[in-house]
């Protein structure tokens, strides 16, 4: 038996908050063989716990890890492990900032032995292991500060819970991976292969346009806003097609036509 991490994300209608919520549920060797509890771990033997997203030309493969800590704004690689850190990734770890990212490179090479680094975000996080990738955007679950599984009912075994509710979020729309990663100290468990379409701001630039075209009285005006309609919807549903059969890279492409399209309407520039 393994654990099977499962996790859900769903937007706010103002595109900027995202809610999280923890699907795992406790273990029942009937029906879910993957859950919290014996013969599997619980939520209390978890040491790191957080949700990444990727956009869709991103790899979800650690770029660089190594054994370091940071002091204010400086990562130190003590001891390098594995691939080359670079500037613009996050660095996840516990104790470690969510948000955290690598400014510029001070003593390290990307992959040298004590190498330092400027972070976005001063803290104080001892000695662990420290891990660098290109991500959208990362939530932190559980670490040395941060532990959303204690409190929920059932724990240390809990059935489904809101994990995060309306965090901040980028606001873009876009075809995300979803990494739900689970590190214990003797193992590191992530949910299955897991796929997310955002179009909240495209929606809502439709939406716009229908409630504009119900009040409008001239012909002309009703013409005009009744193709902008179609059109949109043309879109949304070009890249919800594409989207479920797995073509994301034809959904990332008609997802950036209609971008451009949606920022040429008036009633849409300010929200696509």
């Amino acid at each position: 038996m393994a654990l099977n991490p499962k996790i859900s994300v769903s937007l706010t209608n103002k595109c900027n908050k995202i809610t999280i919520v923890e699907e795992t549920g406790p273990f029942v060797i009937t029906s879910n063989e993957g859950g919290w509890g014996t013969p599997n771990i619980s939520t209390s033997d978890i040491r790191l716990a957080n949700v990444q997203f990727f956009n869709s030309s991103q790899t979800p493969a650690i770029a660089a890890s190594g054994t370091g800590t940071i002091s204010g704004t400086t990562f130190t690689d003590v001891t390098h492990i594995s691939g080359t850190f670079a500037i613009g990734q996050t660095l996840t770890g516990v104790g470690i900032a969510a948000g955290t990212k690598i400014t510029a490179l001070l003593t390290g090479t990307g992959a040298n032995n004590g190498g330092t680094y400027t972070v976005s975000i001063a803290q104080t996080t001892a000695s662990t292991t420290i891990s660098g990738n290109l991500i959208t955007q990362n939530y932190i679950l559980k670490d040395g500060s941060t532990d959303v599984y204690a409190t929920v009912a059932g724990a240390p075994t809990p059935g489904r819970f809101t994990a995060l509710l309306e965090n901040a979020w980028a606001g873009t729309d876009g075809v995300f991976q979803i990494v739900y990663t689970i590190t214990t100290a003797s193992a590191t468990y992530t949910n299955d292969k897991q796929y997310q379409l955002f179009l909240c701001n495209l929606c809502n630039c439709k939406d716009g346009l229908v409630a504009r075209l119900i009040d409008a009285c001239d012909t002309k005006t009703v013409q005009r806003l009744k193709t902008e309609v179609d059109q949109m919807e043309i879109y949304i549903h070009g890249i919800q097609t594409a989207f479920a059969c797995g073509d994301f890279d034809t959904a990332e492409a008609i997802l950036t036509a209609a971008k451009t399209y949606c920022d040429t309407l008036t009633e849409c520039s300010s929200n696509c």
